[in-house]
């Protein structure tokens, strides 16, 4: 490509994606920053250097959205409403199953005062919480 931002858009796209899976709209959002800072214009040289990072496999929707949530679902359990509304945020919209049932019960571990609240607030559905207070009850 003739156009001499294109590798330095290219290498700050590499920068951007080293740190962890991106989504296209992510990786989409960041360059166009880029060009913002440094007043380059040109919808082409963006669709370009996204491309090339597609063919790179560095930006693959349904990679990053898989890889969201797993990491969801080890390190902050949220409920499939939650998870689902921050892959739309990342531009990223995917039809997934989760057992929330066990993931409500991993985010209620550290027993937060109002359980149904808290588990609410983080995305599951009203079902998992009546089947995960109901499972709590009948340990009592």
């Amino acid at each position: 490509m003739d156009n001499p931002y294109y590798e330095r858009l290219v290498n700050a796209a590499l920068r951007f994606v080293s740190f962890r899976p991106r989504s296209e709209k992510e990786l989409t959002d960041f360059l166009t920053k880029k060009m913002s800072k440094w007043e380059v214009i040109g919808v082409p040289l963006l669709t370009k250097v996204v491309e090339r990072m597609r063919e790179l496999g560095y930006v693959d929707d349904k990679k990053f959205a898989d890889w969201w949530i797993q990491q969801r679902s080890a390190f902050r359990p949220k409920g499939k409403r939650a998870i689902a509304y921050e892959l739309r945020k990342k531009g990223v919209t995917l039809d997934f199953s989760l057992d929330e049932y066990t993931l409500a019960k991993k985010a209620i571990a550290k027993k937060p005062k109002n359980v149904i609240s808290y588990l609410y607030s983080r995305g599951f559905s009203s079902e998992t919480i009546r089947r995960v207070i109901d499972g709590l009850t009948k340990k009592d």
